[in-house]
């Protein structure tokens, strides 16, 4: 890529605060300059949008990064001499967990509270986000969380376990993480609601969703190396540090749309803005209409759906190197193994949305058909290995059908995690906070009760728990199965009906199509002709120019 950064460049998040004016006599002189630049190097450029989507992937990666900090500290906290390839020696490491004394249905509330913060901000967020930038809800609030995170050591070992004052101090950093760590989700809709083009939401918002999923993979491997070489309080340090660079990179690379970036190029500029325009009647700021929220079947098929995702991987972010332990792993091993699963489901869901276009452009199924296959199928898989590892006695068994279980649940991102903006564009950053709240509330009662259930920290207590877990996939699934929807909704566009076509000129076979958005099977108006609009073919940045969705209203 070929960016020349001269100081203009450098200062204009500031510029962004201080003066309009001065940014658009800025923003175009750099355009035209980078525009020359870009025909001249056309192959060294890349587009904005793929940063913009590899950066708020990242971000997301660093929201679970910092989860899985805590609960390799829990591990240590609840079996200290278990960890057998770390000294716990208060002479021998400079930083112990030896004589904290804290309880398992304590370092559940520890895990809970997070949650409580995290559901807190959710709501609030996704309203902000329709009013506010997108881009500084979502950065600066991170920003925060991964600066709390250097004073989580102090707190836990510094401070005096009398009175458990080091017990609360650690619980308001975590609550402190926790409402910061709300606004990213709803805020992440917002931004790719600016930056990608209706066409690509599929793959785009799929890969960004992924970075939560590959979190877990980055927090327990390189946590289990940097623990048993370095200490394992270390891994804090490490992660705020890393947070640190992120945000920098992201303040000064990332605008709120493609006519703020000083150096986009013309094409792609005019690419995204055009695709967005054509279904800008879909994103005009309209008044939040809550009751239909609150009574759509489809809706709560997405809040159910996100429930039991939030009560499984929650579980396992605050949980897993606990229940690694009870098979006598090593802290390398629980680290190096325990990232396996979600090296699966990393896998998976970066491969969910070819296989999801596939159905579509291929199999002509509907996007009501292709979400609910998706949905369901991770989630049955994922129930049926975790009602079977609870009754394994082999770790390496118990690995083995956790990575197919959480592997095949990454099927979701092309399932329900992109179905808000299949229901209701507009409102999409709205339900995001909505079901977000629903599901955080799995975060907040799964530690809970598994830390009430696994007192004793065996193989039994964590029968109970996976099989609660498996019975709330299996309801999540059914749910959904019936009420989900993919289809616009009426209260999403405040019209009676609307016709939707697709004109592609890379898609010979599909040549046009409408259908009324009080119906999810669309009308062929010619053979082979079946396709819901706002999931159309993904192309390269120059062949997308050619593929046009456009709104008309009967």
């Amino acid at each position: 890529m070929t960016v020349t950064h001269n100081t203009q460049d450098l200062l204009s998040p500031l510029t962004r605060l201080l003066s309009p004016t001065m940014l658009n006599e800025q923003q175009t002189q750099s355009t035209n300059n980078n525009n020359n630049s870009h025909q001249s190097l056309p192959w060294l450029y890349i587009p904005k949008r793929i940063i913009v989507a590899l950066l708020t992937s990242f971000g997301l990666l660093l929201l679970s990064v910092v989860q899985t900090n805590f609960a390799i500290t829990a591990s240590f906290i609840l079996n200290p001499k278990d960890s057998k390839d770390i000294p716990v020696d208060a002479d021998t490491l400079s930083y112990t967990t030896s004589k904290i004394q804290w309880t398992s249905v304590e370092m559940g509330y520890l895990n809970s509270i997070f949650y409580l913060g995290y559901i807190a901000t959710h709501i609030p967020s996704g309203y902000l986000v329709t009013k506010l930038s997108p881009t500084r809800l979502f950065v600066y609030p991170l920003l925060i969380m991964l600066i709390l995170n250097f004073f989580l050591p102090f707190s836990i070992s510094i401070l005096s376990n009398q009175y458990h004052i080091n017990y609360y101090s650690t619980a308001i950093i975590r609550l402190l993480q926790g409402f910061c760590a709300g606004c990213a989700f709803p805020a992440s809709h917002g931004i790719v609601a600016n930056w990608c083009p209706p066409n690509e939401r599929g793959r785009m918002g799929g890969f960004i969703y992924t970075g939560l999923y590959a979190g877990p993979v980055l927090g327990f491997a390189l946590g289990g190396l940097i623990a048993k070489y370095f200490g394992h309080y270390i891994i804090y340090y490490a992660t705020g540090m890393l947070g640190l660079i992120w945000s920098l990179t992201f303040i000064l690379l990332i605008y709120d749309s493609p006519r703020e970036h000083p150096t986009i190029s013309k094409a792609e500029k005019d690419h995204i803005e055009k695709s967005i325009a054509e279904v800008a009647s879909l994103y005009e700021p309209k008044p939040v209409p809550w009751r239909a929220i609150l009574t759509s079947l489809p809706v709560w098929a997405i809040a159910f759906a996100h429930f039991a995702r939030g009560w499984t991987f929650y579980l396992l972010l605050t949980n897993q190197p606990a229940f690694l332990n009870a098979f006598g792993f090593s802290v390398a091993e629980n680290g190096t193994l325990g990232s396996l699963p979600h090296i699966m489901k990393v896998l998976v869901a970066l491969q969910s949305g070819f296989l999801a276009d596939y159905m579509r452009l291929k199999l002509w199924w509907s996007t009501k058909t292709v979400r609910k296959i998706m949905t369901c199928t991770g989630y049955i898989v994922e129930a049926m290995c975790l009602m079977v590892v609870c009754h394994v006695h082999n770790g390496y068994i118990g690995i083995a059908l956790l990575t197919i279980g959480v592997g095949a649940s990454g099927l979701m991102v092309s399932g329900w995690h992109l179905n808000h903006q299949d229901l209701a564009p507009r409102y999409a950053s709205v339900l995001a906070g909505f079901t977000a709240f629903i599901g955080t509330t799995a975060g907040i009662i799964s530690p809970i009760i598994a830390g009430i259930l696994t007192r004793k920290q065996d193989i039994l207590g964590w029968t109970y728990v996976f099989t609660i877990c498996s019975l709330v996939l299996f309801g999540a699934a059914i749910f959904y199965f019936f009420f989900a929807a993919g289809d616009l909704q009426i209260w999403a566009t405040h019209v009676e009906t609307q016709t939707v076509r697709l004109h592609s000129e890379k898609l010979p076979s599909v040549t046009a199509f409408e259908h009324s958005i009080q119906e999810d099977v669309p009308i062929k108006k010619q053979k082979n002709n079946s396709q819901s609009f706002m999931t159309s073919s993904y192309n390269t940045f120059n062949d997308d120019q050619n593929s046009n969705n456009i709104i008309t209203k009967n």
